[in-house]
């Protein structure tokens, strides 16, 4: 299997996250406003500095909104990264394709979400957001709890099919 051959629904899908590339979080009530944006559209509407908060499930959810694919805004816990383990279609680590969603283990109740880049054996390489307080490329090491390929939805938040995209 080619890994680095997106789907149709996953390159619309990285190719509007990588548009905000290189934005940055700001300390302080200040915030980055494309930041702010993204943790308002996923999860916390009324959040007002981007710089108190984990955002990288809310980055996963605003880009998969944007596309009309699913996300885990309707879970008990949309901020939550493990959330995404709850949604989508499971993807075992040696058949991810390049936009996937992958999920870390930070301990306890924590994680890490983002979109799957490479995997180099002993990292995973991952592009997504609050990753050194900014939306970049960085590498993972912690343990892989796992892949997930979402699937499109209508304007409503509804599957369209079970099929992958």
């Amino acid at each position: 299997m080619n890994h680095y051959h997106l789907l149709p629904a996953q390159r619309s899908l990285l190719t509007h996250a990588l548009s905000y590339a290189g934005n940055r979080e700001v300390r302080g009530p200040k915030s980055n406003a494309a930041i702010l944006d993204i943790i308002n559209k996923g999860g916390f509407p009324n959040w007002k500095d981007d710089s108190t908060i984990a955002w990288c499930s809310c980055f996963v959810n605003a880009m998969a909104l944007s596309v009309c694919m699913e996300n885990t805004l309707a879970t008990e816990h949309p901020g939550l990264a493990r959330g995404w383990l709850k949604v989508g279609v499971v993807i075992p680590r040696e058949e991810l394709r390049v936009g996937d969603i992958v999920v870390f283990d930070r301990g306890g109740w924590k994680g890490h979400v983002g979109f799957f880049l490479a995997d180099h054996g002993t990292h995973i390489t991952v592009f997504g957001g609050n990753q050194g307080s900014a939306i970049t490329v960085s590498d993972y090491k912690m343990p892989f709890l796992g892949g997930r390929r979402l699937r499109r939805t209508d304007d409503d938040g509804n599957l369209i099919s079970d099929a992958i995209a």
